[in-house]
């Protein structure tokens, strides 16, 4: 009896590990110092997030197991629950009759893939991948193997570019409005971007600032209707349409914004408290610069991973999924959905090859 236990046991040993938020296969761990075969793995996933980003700033993608699944690690180099765990509220989830907190629902996603038996690598230092070998290498030796490597990094929050950015990120400056907020209690706060981010983050901080000015470069919002709504019938929020800051800079305890006009070139500039930019995403792929395949994936104009409609990038037992894919519309919704296609595809693959 004791010996069945152990050989059941063993035949959950996963065939994939995921670079960022998932991975299908089954796969080993080896010992610091040694390596394990690839044959005696499942597959292993690492994370492929922008390192020098909090998790919060990673999109999550959602893994989804059959009956019989392989065996998956996912390797994080982060906490679980990417960008989605940031987010004040998600709206229009199914299943959810009314918003959810984002950092409930990306809880709710890691607790039902670690009973599903997803094993969990967090806060991990990635220092290689080899994405034809299948191997993914931590600091302090440990190697892991795998038959199968999911990426699914997500993106993350891109930079203004602009003088003084850099200069003042975590000083005036924040991309996570839930990890910043708190601390604009009736304070001014500037918020750059018009679309769903930043307009429905815009109602979060508008719950702690004594006003929030949404700095916008078109002469229209581009959020979604309800937020839209919300945020024009909210009296502490004001709209700065069709111009651009091209400063970022500090005056004692406040922050100075330079803007400017689109349309004129003229320039003001604005004393706020705080400043949050929710101006789009850029693909998460710092994970891989040191993976020894790198050069070969795939990728679009933007510089994210093409993978087909099966998750599949270009290079064999490789998938690319969630917001790291290429592809038209990145919402949690459409991660999830490509989450389900890549397991029920590795899955159905292992099966043809143990037969």
């Amino acid at each position: 009896m004791r010996l069945r236990s152990i050989i059941r046991q063993l035949s959950w040993i996963p065939v994939c590990v995921m670079l960022g938020l998932m991975a299908i296969a089954e796969s080993a761990v080896a010992q610091p110092g040694r390596s394990v075969p690839i044959d005696d793995q499942p597959g292993v996933i690492p994370d492929a997030r922008d390192e020098q980003l909090p998790a919060a700033l990673q999109r999550q993608a959602v893994f989804y197991r059959t009956n019989e699944p392989p065996g998956t690690i996912i390797v994080d180099t982060a906490l679980p629950g990417g960008y989605v765990a940031t987010t004040h509220e998600v709206s229009n989830y199914p299943g959810f009759a009314g918003p959810q907190a984002g950092y409930m629902l990306s809880h709710n996603m890691s607790e039902q893939a670690r009973r599903a038996g997803v094993r969990f690598r967090g806060a991990a230092e990635i220092e290689a991948v080899d994405l034809a070998a299948k191997t993914v290498q931590l600091a302090g030796g440990e190697t892991i193997s795998a038959r199968w490597l999911v990426i699914a990094s997500g993106s993350s929050p891109k930079k203004q570019g602009v003088p003084g950015e850099a200069e003042f990120r975590g000083k005036g400056i924040s991309y996570c409005p839930n990890c910043a907020a708190k601390y604009y209690q009736d304070k001014d706060v500037a918020v750059i971007g018009g679309g769903n981010s930043a307009v429905e983050e815009s109602l979060f901080i508008s719950r702690f600032a004594k006003s929030v000015t949404i700095i916008h470069q078109f002469d229209r919002l581009s959020a979604n209707r309800e937020a839209q709504e919300k945020a024009r019938s909210n009296p502490k929020i004001n709209f700065l349409f069709e111009h651009e800051p091209r400063l970022f800079n500090r005056n004692g305890g406040s922050m100075i914004v330079e803007v400017e006009h689109l349309p004129t070139g003229g320039r003001k500039t604005l004393h706020p408290d705080g400043i949050f930019i929710f101006a789009g995403f850029s693909p998460s792929t710092a994970v891989l610069n040191g993976s020894l395949s790198y050069p070969h994936l795939s990728y679009d104009s933007g510089g994210y991973i093409k993978a087909d409609e099966d998750m599949r990038a270009n290079i064999p037992a490789v998938c690319a999924m969630g917001d790291i894919r290429s592809k038209k519309h990145r919402q949690i919704t459409t991660a999830v959905a490509d989450g389900t296609i890549a397991a029920i595809e590795i899955t159905k693959e292992s099966e043809r090859s143990n037969t």
